[in-house]
């Protein structure tokens, strides 16, 4: 018996159950193929349900797997859990077993934004390590920004030119998708000053992140967050 405790979104999984003789514990066939409910977290309508089917008959007794593909089209989220009910009759005596198991994503989508990657659970370990060392800030913007301006959070640092040469990019809301170089920084105001000027001008329902990428500056052009990705 046995199911994986994780799947990747758009993939596949693998469940399986053996059948006893409830009296005596030895394998024996079930009565008819074991049924299945999929559930996602305490939700009680199942996503998915189906029979399960023998594998190996010649070789085998009372060993049955299922193979379900975790996509969108069939319910699945990443970041979600999910349970397996399975119910099988041996004998005509009915038993079950569950198993739980989480869907994660590690596909790259280029409509989230770099905030969603790292933080919803829908960009898997290695990206939020990767995130959590480059990333020296991310948060909602204080107020509305001008064209070669940001207005970063009152959390921000309060020294001057903290974040001059590091990458100020729009992650989500107003402006999404944009990334500029960070000329000066005024540690009184927490006004950025950026360069060259955004295309559309962030406001205060955007969210910024600021990536520690040294003393470099951008000194033209525009770098979108999925180009800033794929960086090598």
């Amino acid at each position: 018996m046995g199911c994986p405790t994780e799947c990747e979104i758009e993939d596949n999984l693998v469940f399986s159950i053996c059948t006893h003789d409830p009296d005596t514990g030895v394998l024996t066939d079930a009565d008819d193929a074991p049924s299945y409910r999929v559930y996602e977290d305490e939700t009680a309508t199942p996503i998915l349900t189906g029979n399960m089917a023998k594998l190996d008959d010649d070789n085998t007794t009372g060993f049955y797997t299922e193979l379900i593909a975790c996509t969108a089209a069939n319910g699945f989220e990443g970041g979600k859990t999910y349970t397996i009910y399975i119910q099988a009759t041996v004998d005509t005596d009915t038993g079950g077993i569950c198993y739980g198991f989480k869907v994660i994503n590690n596909v790259w989508d280029e409509n989230i934004s770099l905030a969603q990657h790292a933080t919803d659970g829908t960009a898997g370990l290695y990206l939020k390590q990767i995130w959590a060392s480059l990333v020296t800030r991310t948060a909602q913007c204080g107020d509305a920004g001008t064209a070669t301006t940001i207005d970063l959070d009152a959390g921000a640092s309060s020294v001057d030119d903290y974040y001059k040469g590091m990458l100020i990019a729009i992650v989500l809301g107003t402006g999404a998708g944009q990334a500029r170089a960070c000329t000066a920084y005024d540690g009184t105001t927490k006004i950025a000053t950026i360069g060259p000027a955004w295309a559309t001008s962030p406001d205060g329902d955007s969210y910024f992140a600021i990536i520690n990428t040294g003393s470099s500056v951008v000194a033209s052009g525009a770098l979108t967050v999925g180009q800033f990705m794929a960086l090598k």
